[in-house]
């Protein structure tokens, strides 16, 4: 029969916490290095005017039709709370004034979606893609 080695365990567990330690201290450093570069070059391209005109792209477009979808949305509840007489008038057949602005509102919806996509697809995309490749080039 083959003699078993005998396995220290205690003194195996022992040493094996360092190895790790030491093993995540190293990965730790390179990826600390890593970051400092690529800190240094997403910080160059926040700061740099290509950056700021897709983000002013993006707000010019964002924040008016956002505050503009917010006061037509509060106009329909607030009318609804304040004037339930003005939308109980019927527009035509069982349709009524509340019923033509709820359904408004799913239509202004998509419509929204829609005049985002096409605005990010003509404005800022391509924009937004070159300097995403300016960076990936810088990285490597």
């Amino acid at each position: 029969m083959a003699q078993q080695e005998r396995v220290d365990w205690w003194a195996a567990s022992a040493s094996r916490p360092r190895v790790v330690a030491q093993r995540r201290s190293a990965e730790a450093d390179v990826q600390a290095s890593e970051e400092r570069v690529g800190g240094a070059v997403y910080r160059s391209v926040q700061d740099s005017e290509a950056f700021r005109e897709i983000r002013r792209g993006y707000r010019s477009f964002v924040f008016p039709a956002c505050a503009g979808f917010l006061a037509w949305y509060l106009l329909f509840v607030t009318a609804q709370a304040f004037m339930p007489d003005l939308l109980g008038r019927r527009i035509a057949g069982p349709l009524n004034v509340a019923w033509a602005l709820g359904l408004g509102q799913f239509a202004s919806t998509f419509l929204l979606t829609w005049l985002y996509a096409r605005n990010a697809r003509t404005k800022r995309d391509r924009a937004a893609l070159e300097l995403r490749w300016d960076t990936q080039d810088q990285l490597r």
